[in-house]
């Protein structure tokens, strides 16, 4: 099997992505999975085996309970993730899971385990990324009814959209360099910017890169299906589909948010290459 992951910091263009990739023929890379769950409810069902097996050892009056493992559970995984791409291959050559959190902390870890296997990552700059995310959350609220949407926005406990967007990219930084200290090669980075901007260019590097083959009409066809507008007429929650912005924010900030913003993220912005604008620079 053919088998790739791809996804990224949330609200940077997985979406987008991840749409792009499912609108291949040879492709099938359909929805966006949650691996970080799976891992969680692995974690809890293995610490939860291993107090059943003892308490049981302890009422037979055995002195010592072996517990099961952390590579049972880890092997487990792997199973059922295999198993997912197997169900969602269907008769394409490749088989894409798109997942964002799990797949940021242990690309390497499933390269390793799923031979031959790539995982394509996708960055935004801290800002338009921070707003999205603040923007997306509240129309969850408004949606859902359910104020812990809200409540990951808070700031020393008040909303604050100017000091969200720098404490979010002050994270963005630490976390994109540990991200690439991870890199190898069977990772590719791209930034949301470029894919805007280059969509065709930035497609075909990413074909290339899983080794599925293409042609101009190919590229021609998912460009022309991918657009913000297309999104939101083919969607029953097109409010989901923000405008996309690669301005730094200006739309929405003070010049001072935006430039003590960039400041804190700069060496990430670097190891992108994502361009600043000359007007804050």
């Amino acid at each position: 099997m053919n088998l790739f992951f791809c996804g990224g910091i949330a609200k940077s263009g997985t979406t987008l992505l991840q749409r792009i990739l499912n609108l291949h023929n040879d492709i099938s890379c359909q929805f966006e999975d949650d691996l970080n769950y799976l891992l969680q409810e692995f974690i809890r069902i293995h610490r939860g085996y291993n107090l059943r097996i003892k308490q049981t050892g302890d009422r037979i009056g055995l002195k010592e309970v072996k517990p099961v493992s952390s590579k049972v559970y880890d092997n487990a995984l792997f199973k059922i993730i295999n198993d997912i791409a197997e169900e969602r291959k269907l008769d394409k050559k490749f088989v894409g899971i798109s997942d964002n959190n799990f797949l940021l902390e242990n690309f390497n870890i499933l390269n390793d385990n799923f031979t031959n296997s790539k995982s394509i990552i996708i960055f935004r700059n801290p800002i338009d990324r921070a707003i999205s995310l603040w923007n997306h959350n509240h129309r969850l609220y408004k949606k859902e009814n359910e104020y812990g949407h809200i409540k990951v926005l808070e700031i020393d406990g008040k909303l604050d959209l100017d000091k969200f967007v720098i404490h979010k990219s002050n994270l963005w930084n630490s976390r994109v360099k540990k991200i690439f200290e991870k890199k190898n090669k069977n990772s590719l980075f791209i930034t949301y910017e470029l894919l805007c901007t280059k969509k065709s260019d930035v497609i075909k590097k990413v074909f290339n890169f899983i080794g599925c083959k293409y042609d101009n009409p190919t590229i021609n066809s998912i460009v022309e299906n991918t657009s913000l507008k297309d999104f939101k007429a083919k969607s029953s929650y097109p409010e989901f589909y923000d405008k996309g912005s690669l301005n730094f924010g200006e739309d929405f900030l003070n010049s001072e948010t935006i430039k003590k913003s960039i400041e804190l993220s700069k060496e990430s912005l670097d190891l992108l290459n994502i361009k600043i604008p000359d007007k804050f620079e």
